[in-house]
């Protein structure tokens, strides 16, 4: 098999799954893992990819272009490593931030993690509300059993007064509903 990475965002209109991931069966291309989401009007779309080992990453590329010009979005294909498993690395942990909207939460936030070597494996972000408005941040994170929980809350407790929000920190549930 051969991997790629295909990401595309655009305009969000009717269809863009379909039509994206038509030319990708055409082709013999499985969608392995995926990210897609509406952000302000715009789609975004990440997509990793298996496909056939002789497949042609040109063709690949001629073959999306009609398709995408016609759906309004801007493209890119790479060609990745073979992941090792095929499993999703998702967060052992759940890190939920509310508050007053600002400038500097996201980079704060991780920046902490980083500097504590905690990976973040998935980051959301929204404003609710329509007259007192929250900002919310979600974040699955991988935490190393070399970090001690207790500091680590301490610390995150001390962010969240900084940065004037509530963070709060829950490992994940890996059981089937």
């Amino acid at each position: 098999m051969k991997m790629l990475s295909l990401s595309a965002i655009g305009k969000d209109r009717t269809g863009i799954v379909s039509s994206i991931s038509e030319i990708l069966f055409k082709l013999g291309c499985n969608i392995e893992d995926s990210t897609m989401t509406l952000l302000s009007g715009q789609f975004a779309v990440i997509l990793l990819l298996a496909c056939p080992k002789n497949s042609d990453v040109s063709k690949i590329k001629r073959s999306l272009n009609s398709s995408m010009k016609k759906l309004g979005l801007s493209y890119s294909v790479t060609e990745v490593d073979k992941p090792k498993t095929n499993k999703k690395n998702f967060g052992d942990y759940i890190i939920a931030v509310y508050g007053s909207d600002r400038v500097g939460i996201v980079y704060n936030v991780s920046k902490f993690l980083a500097d504590k070597k905690i990976n973040i494996t998935d980051v959301q972000t929204k404003i609710s509300g329509k007259k007192d408005k929250v900002y919310i941040m979600l974040l699955e994170v991988n935490i190393p059993k070399t970090v001690k929980m207790d500091d680590f809350k301490h610390h995150l407790k001390h962010l969240a007064q900084e940065l004037n929000v509530e963070i709060f920190v829950n490992q994940a549930d890996s059981q089937k509903i």
